[in-house]
């Protein structure tokens, strides 16, 4: 099962701002020196977000969890999963989860996978399957 990053209002903002501006810079009269530095830095803002939409997102399978963000993958097999809880535990309302896992030795090394699905509930509900043994803060 596959989970995408989600996009949000930020997202579409940046995009609906980066249009704004490549209209206004091809109009008429808004020739300015400010507007031509501005189009490529928008562009460039909604380009980042659009890929980070593609190109992020988490497998959940039998075997592992699989994050991949752009050009790196880290996969965790579901025994070294330890805890699954609000990324910030100040605002646990927070929609960004924060999966824990420790690998024992002779490989040992413990970590975060931060993730923002679009489908929070659905991605926790296919966590608590696979990972039982696992603490759930949400």
């Amino acid at each position: 099962m596959r989970f995408r990053a989600k996009f949000g209002m930020l997202g579409w903002t940046s995009i609906a701002i980066a249009c704004f501006v490549i209209i206004l810079r091809l109009s008429p009269g808004h020739h300015n020196e400010a507007l031509r530095i501005m189009v490529p830095c928008w562009i460039f803002n909604a380009a980042i977000i659009v890929l980070t939409k593609v190109f992020v997102y988490w497998d959940v399978n039998s075997d592992c969890l699989r994050e991949r963000r752009l050009w790196s993958t880290r996969e965790v097999a579901w025994p070294e999963v330890t805890h699954v809880g609000a990324w910030n535990p100040k605002q646990p309302a927070a929609d960004t989860l924060a999966i824990h896992y420790a690998r024992p030795a002779p490989m040992s090394d413990r970590g975060d996978v931060i993730a923002d699905p679009e489908d929070r509930q659905q991605f926790i509900t296919a966590l608590r399957r696979f990972a039982p043994h696992a603490t759930f803060d949400v």
